[in-house]
């Protein structure tokens, strides 16, 4: 179904039934608990067995079949500060920015339909362990300036947010043809008449077939500039213990929309694919070295879903520079920037021109 806007989503407020009170997810029960009287309640977090969408099924239907079949809306407002898009229950009175912090105009909220997600893996690391592990990430990074490791990031800016992901299984069959390479030595004269070693490859023509199944190959289902490094290097996700979406897990949390269609994020998926064909081919041509001059490969049987998974985001600004760090939801795992201390750069430039340099001499005495 067609997006156009990437979309945050307003934490869902669940109701206590016993005080009435707002209750959350918390990682750490793994239970829904209520702020006020700390009643709790138990979520069903036993793995089920994952069933796919057909992909020429579901690819085969109008964009209006699609919306037929999906009854979620949401109401949208796009940020004119940083341009994501930010999603509100009803009666929000007011609201800020996910990424920047900048008030929304709630005004220019517009009505958009979504795909329900399938499945989702729920946060396993809470606020506190996500302010934890950034602390210790940010004091081993060395360059950092000093201003992030005494601690001005603190847990209030980390906001827990279940992201879009779609996953894609397939069979593949590649046709290919190219040349495999082996090396010889041979040893001969050279003008001065010192004998020297050199490595010859002899190239033959070769040709075959090669298959490979793929399953849950993950994708990015969004566009958003800052979750596009995250979801690029973050794909520790245990994908064997999801569970069915459930909304209760969102209590307390953000939720980002996908605004990547699943007939296109198949590109990229088919992407990713093509890298681990390629190294399949040159396995199968074996020697020394290999090219490939042409490849075409089909793809059968296959079959998507979509995915919410838990990320920890934090945004701060350093001399006017917006800087995004990520924590994997489930592993605790810290992706992200942040802004360099020029001086220990020109520091580290110098100690390495007076080594170099130092090598250099050192190596001319020996001489």
């Amino acid at each position: 179904m067609e997006q156009e806007t990437q979309v945050i989503n307003d934490a869902i407020q669940t109701k206590c039934p016993s005080c009435g009170g707002m209750m959350e997810f918390s990682p750490k029960s793994h239970k829904l608990q209520c702020l006020y009287c700390g009643k709790t309640k138990d979520l069903d977090l036993t793995p089920v067995e994952v069933q796919e969408n057909d992909f020429e099924e579901w690819a085969a239907k109008s964009d209006d079949n699609l919306n037929e079949e999906t009854d979620t809306e949401s109401a949208q407002i796009k940020c004119h500060q940083c341009g994501a898009t930010t999603t509100l229950p009803p009666a929000k009175s007011s609201a800020k920015c996910a990424f920047c912090g900048t008030p929304l105009i709630l005004q220019e909220a517009q009505i958009k339909r979504f795909w329900k997600p399938n499945y989702m893996l729920p946060f396993q690391i809470s606020k506190d362990e996500c302010n934890s592990n950034f602390q210790k990430w940010i004091k081993g990074k060395w360059y950092a300036v000093s201003a992030l490791k005494k601690g001005n990031v603190q847990t209030e800016n980390f906001k827990g947010i279940y992201i879009p992901f779609w996953t894609y299984d397939a069979e593949t069959t590649t046709e290919y043809s190219g040349s495999r390479g082996d090396n010889r030595t041979v040893k001969e004269k050279d003008d001065d008449g010192n004998w020297v070693t050199t490595t010859i490859t002899d190239w033959s023509p070769a040709s075959g077939t090669v298959s490979r199944s793929f399953d849950d190959v993950i994708v990015p289902a969004s566009t958003n500039v800052p979750f596009a490094r995250a979801n690029s290097k973050n794909e520790k996700w245990d994908l064997e213990n999801v569970v069915p979406y459930n909304p209760e897990f969102l209590a307390g949390f953000m939720t980002e929309i996908y605004n990547i269609d699943f007939r296109e994020a198949i590109d990229s998926a088919k992407g990713k694919m093509e890298c681990e064909i390629k190294y399949d081919i040159e396995q199968d041509i074996g020697g020394d070295k290999q090219e490939i001059d042409y490849s075409h490969t089909e793809y059968s049987d296959i079959m998507f879903k979509l995915l919410m998974l838990p990320l920890w985001i934090g945004a701060f600004q350093y001399n006017g520079k917006t800087f995004n760090i990520f924590v994997n939801g489930r592993t605790g795992e810290v992706l992200g920037d942040y802004p360099i201390n020029k001086f220990k750069v020109v520091i580290t430039i110098i100690f390495g021109i007076i080594l170099g340099c130092l090598l250099i001499y050192l190596t001319t005495l020996k001489d």
